[in-house]
Formats: C-alpha cells, sequence, structure tokens
C-alpha cells in the first residue's frame, strides 16, 4: 500500500461504487480504494472502530469521496462531523453527488467540502474527472498527517 493514494468511497447506490471505482481502476494512477455505504460507516472507518479496526486492511484515506444522499448519515452530516473533528478535519473531502441544486453545493461548501462535482451521465466524463481529482489530490498528500489516524 505504501506510495499508493487511497480514496474512501462513500455512496450508497452499488452501481456508483462500481463504476467509480471502475474510472479509478482504468486512470492508470497508483490508487487503492475502500468502500462504505452510508455516513455512519463513513465515521466508523475514519475512526477505525468496529470492522475497520485492522488499519493494515483498512488504512486511513488519503481523500474522502462522499455522495450527498445516503441513508442514516448523509453527506451534509459527514461533512459537518470532519468539520468539528479537528483530528480528521485535514482529510480532502469531495462530495460527488447526482444533485446539481444550488442550495446543495452552498450548503456542502458551508460544511467544508474541498469540491463538489454533479455526477456526470457519461463513464468517460467519470473517468476524467477521476483521474483530475487523484491527480490533484495526491499532489497534496500528507503522509505525517495520515500517520496521526493509523
Amino acid at each position: 500500500m505504501k506510495g499508493r493514494f487511497l480514496v474512501l468511497i462513500a455512496d450508497d447506490d452499488p452501481n456508483d461504487r462500481m463504476l467509480i471505482q471502475l474510472a479509478i481502476e482504468r486512470n492508470g494512477f497508483p490508487t487503492e480504494t475502500r468502500e462504505v455505504h452510508d455516513g455512519e460507516q463513513v465515521v466508523e472507518y475514519l475512526r477505525g472502530e468496529g470492522k475497520y479496526s485492522d488499519r493494515d486492511q483498512y488504512p486511513f484515506p488519503d481523500l474522502l469521496m462522499v455522495d450527498l444522499k445516503m441513508p442514516r448519515m448523509d453527506g451534509l452530516a459527514v461533512l459537518e462531523w470532519i468539520r468539528t473533528h479537528a483530528e480528521y478535519s485535514f482529510l480532502p473531502t469531495i462530495m460527488l453527488s447526482g444533485s446539481g441544486l444550488h442550495e446543495d453545493i452552498l450548503e456542502a461548501h458551508r460544511r467544508g467540502v474541498k469540491a463538489y462535482f454533479t455526477k456526470p451521465s457519461e463513464f468517460s466524463e467519470l473517468e476524467r474527472l477521476v483521474r483530475l481529482v487523484a491527480e490533484h489530490w495526491s499532489k497534496a498528500k500528507a503522509p505525517e498527517l495520515r500517520e496521526r489516524c493509523h
């Protein structure tokens, strides 16, 4: 895993997770992924609790890619949780959502999202978006911060 960029994908739609995963695999960038299905699992993963306690199997991510609308705890609540827990606030968080509503975008930024993207309808656009995101955020990777949550 060392030297690879780890993306935690949080989305309740298995088709969207599969497409994002495929786009990441096809981008040729040295990236690994882990998946969760809702916001409560994001928190458990970040804290290294429950089934995510094995940091060798579930290492702390370099980037969180979160959907807006998820059960149990939505993407906005995840952003709020991260923002109010200083030990995790360094984690770059990208929102990839089916919603392009202006109020959703503004609220996500108010709660600390680094970037907000509407899910593209074409797979080639998703591939291009994933490549740009991975390239951009891997340059900002801070291993010493990641070690804090190991």
